[in-house]
């Protein structure tokens, strides 16, 4: 995709970007270390446990939003990947999800989705979230 392509992209900071390669490292290196852990699970459940921190780190990885010029909007959150027609999309504003704010889209049908990529856990990085609100809502207004 080009740079054109795209009126808005939301993605996470590069900080937590960089935590979730490390992270994963940081575990792997603990799970499948030859130092004996208390309580030693075994080796298939350290390989199982380190595939999975693994596979959450690539999903949150490539969380975000993306307002295409075109009218899409592709949104990738935790567990699905979907994507939206300009004209499905009645408006948005901020809504509160898993303990924290979040940008909820609200659709033609009544139903809401919320952008995972802008989950701010403190009243602190709102300044943020007011932003991010604001991108998608200039998308929404070029109708």
């Amino acid at each position: 995709m080009t740079s054109t392509d795209a009126a808005f992209t939301l993605r996470m900071p590069t900080w937590a970007r960089v935590w979730l390669v490390v992270f994963p490292l940081l575990v792997v290196a603990a799970l499948l270390s030859p130092l004996p852990l208390r309580g030693d699970p075994g080796v298939p459940v350290r390989v199982l446990f380190a595939g999975a921190v693994i596979a959450l780190s690539a999903r949150m990885w490539v969380m975000g939003a993306v307002g295409r010029a075109d009218g899409r909007l592709v949104v990738r959150n935790q567990l699905t990947t979907r994507t939206y027609a300009r004209e499905e999309v009645a408006g948005a504003g901020i809504g509160r999800e898993r303990g924290g704010r979040v940008v909820v889209l609200e659709l033609a049908d009544g139903s809401t989705r919320s952008l995972d990529v802008t989950l701010r856990p403190l009243r602190l990085f709102d300044q943020g979230l007011q932003r991010e609100l604001a991108l998608v809502r200039r998308w929404l207004d070029t109708r």
